[in-house]
């Protein structure tokens, strides 16, 4: 369980977060949702320990943030942001044993390398291990980074389910520039994530993409907490048009019952 209490951030004399008190909670897929300059990104810095609050605090089940130490945070907490740069032709490999490098010292271990091929292999990447990683297109780079920040946290088979591993993985806008085919793929294999033993928070852009995947959503708006709801259904209609600013009717697939939504400017 992620938890942020009271948490505002200022920075250049600007608020850009007042008062956020939610719980992200484990065995769900928490998603943030906001209009462009809402807050969450910022939100997500501060959740994962990039940022400081300027007020506030933000615990890891129950234990502050802030006493993790470097070492430690980085091997059950990993961040999959919108845009990784390497500025090496690294293969595909090389680039998710990145995500390994704080569980071993100046040479891989052979269960990291073990966790290196689970982890392609979990995003259907296992044949691309030795390409370099500036050939893949964007949709399968992005696939790369997933494989990665997995193996940052990878808990292994034997592991016992405790505390200590417990995992945390925040994706920030993990679909953006991907075609419908890579968006589904990629929260697919976040979605198959989910557990009593993960806490998983994303941000999401496209609303309908966000309410078929997620379950406990936390719409923001002008850095506060504009409706916090468990479920799809529960989002109010007028809670969507009044911080998108837009129209919106909700639609109900007649095969499956399922919910999704159509928006019109104002």
């Amino acid at each position: 369980m992620v938890e942020m209490r009271g948490v505002s951030y200022r920075a250049g004399g600007a608020e850009i977060l007042r008062d956020i008190s939610v719980c992200f909670r484990p065995g769900l897929m928490n998603v943030v949702l906001g209009p462009n300059g809402a807050g969450k990104s910022t939100l997500l810095r501060i959740a994962t320990g990039l940022v400081q609050p300027t007020a506030g605090e933000v615990t890891y089940r129950d234990r502050s943030l802030a006493s993790f130490d470097t070492q430690e945070l980085a091997q059950s907490r990993a961040v999959l942001t919108q845009h990784v740069e390497l500025a090496f032709p690294l293969s595909v490999a090389d680039v998710v044993m990145m995500g390994r490098y704080p569980h071993f010292g100046r040479v891989p271990a052979p269960r990291d390398r073990e966790i290196v091929h689970e982890a392609l292999g979990l995003v259907g990447m296992s044949e691309r291990a030795p390409q370099p990683y500036p050939t893949l297109s964007g949709g399968e780079q992005q696939k790369v980074q997933l494989a990665r920040v997995l193996a940052q946290i990878w808990t292994g088979d034997s592991a016992e389910h405790d505390a200590r591993s417990h995992r945390f993985l925040f994706l920030d806008e993990p679909t953006t520039n991907l075609d419908v085919h890579y968006q589904l793929h990629v929260l697919s294999i976040a979605r198959s994530l989910v557990d009593e033993h993960t806490t998983l928070v994303a941000i999401l852009h496209d609303l309908n993409t966000a309410f078929q995947f997620g379950d406990h959503f936390v719409l923001l708006d002008r850095g506060r907490v504009a409706f916090e709801a468990e479920g799809a259904r529960a989002v109010p209609m007028e809670v969507l048009e009044r911080v998108f600013d837009v129209r919106a009717r909700p639609i109900t697939d007649s095969e499956n019952g399922e919910l999704f939504w159509r928006f019109d400017l104002r």
